[in-house]
């Protein structure tokens, strides 16, 4: 009977750490984990087998997970790590070798897609050839441009669940989100440095966001300004208190509220009595980021300082954070 030597072996692809990031940074992944890498449809695997040139290639697996080798015949591999088919194929050659030695890399992954985008260099779709972390991703993505923004990653729930404290469900369920500090990423022993991407994760890399504002100023105690960092919203009247309350010299009833841009363009302008309100006899207001209550002297004030509302933001202190 004629006997077929398979040889094993195992081929790793250098890892390659972009500009920036330090390469002793991040330890490099080993053999061992490569090999819990699972082969799915598209995916090219290679076959090493001395003495059986037959088997002996790299072979495209089809869009239904099947590869369909000499010898052995059609086996569907989608799913199974690279020792697994090692075993299949052993399995079935030993009707032509008595101790059959197989070996299975993965020579090109097509099957686990992972999206980067946002303000990283080289943004686009890579494919997972092993085990890779967040940090992993980032440099392959060419590293992020302002290292002072924010990564998100949206995991479908079928990958299973992103093991990090502040994840949470979005999109009704369908997937696992969480957002962190770039900073803390791009610290290469971090938790959320060494979180494990999986297919078809979508990372997101935002650039810093502006603080979102409301301010006060004029005649209260403390002109100053609201940070909103978990409301979307203030009424007026906590503005106010926060304010400290009106000076004697304040005239209420001609305050003006406007709206400034990101742009630090003023784009709506407003007269409302705040006596009628703080009396009850007016509904509160609730003001969104960009707004500035201005309270005058004077009505002839109002016309005249109102006008370079757009430019009060400027040095103001933060009163609070909600």
């Amino acid at each position: 009977m004629k006997r077929y030597l398979v040889t094993l072996f195992l081929c790793l692809p250098p890892l390659c750490l972009e500009a920036g990031m330090q390469s002793d940074a991040h330890p490099a992944v080993q053999p061992d984990r490569i090999q819990t890498a699972r082969i799915g449809p598209e995916d090219s695997i290679a076959i090493q087998a001395l003495g059986a040139e037959e088997i002996s290639k790299t072979w495209r697996v089809n869009s239904s997970g099947d590869v369909n080798l000499p010898m052995i015949g059609r086996m569907s591999v989608s799913g199974m790590t690279v020792d697994q088919v090692e075993t299949a194929i052993s399995a079935r050659l030993k009707r032509y070798v008595k101790t059959p030695q197989v070996s299975v890399y993965i020579a090109e992954s097509r099957s686990r897609p992972v999206i980067v985008t946002g303000t990283v260099a080289q943004p686009g779709t890579f494919q997972l050839d092993g085990p890779a972390t967040l940090y992993d991703m980032l440099v392959r993505a060419g590293g992020a441009k302002d290292p002072t923004g924010m990564v998100s990653v949206v995991r479908e729930k079928s990958m299973g669940a992103i093991p990090l404290p502040q994840a949470r469900p979005a999109g009704s369920g369908q997937f696992a989100m969480v957002d962190l500090d770039l900073k803390e990423v791009l610290d290469a022993h971090s938790r959320g440095a060494n979180l494990l991407i999986q297919p078809y994760d979508r990372i997101t890399v935002s650039p810093p966001s502006q603080p979102r504002m409301v301010y006060i100023a004029g005649e209260v105690s403390r002109p100053g300004a609201i940070e909103l960092v978990s409301q979307d919203v203030v009424s007026l009247m906590k503005l106010l208190a926060v304010g400290g309350g009106l000076t004697r010299a304040s005239s209420p009833s001609h305050t003006i509220v406007t709206h400034v841009n990101a742009a630090g363009v003023q784009t709506s302008m407003a007269r409302i009595n705040l006596k009628k309100i703080m009396q009850g006899k007016a509904k509160d207001l609730e003001l969104m980021p960009g707004d500035i209550v201005y309270v005058p002297s004077s009505a002839f004030a109002t016309l005249v300082q109102s006008s370079s509302a757009s430019v009060l933001t400027a040095g103001l202190y933060i009163l609070a954070r909600y």
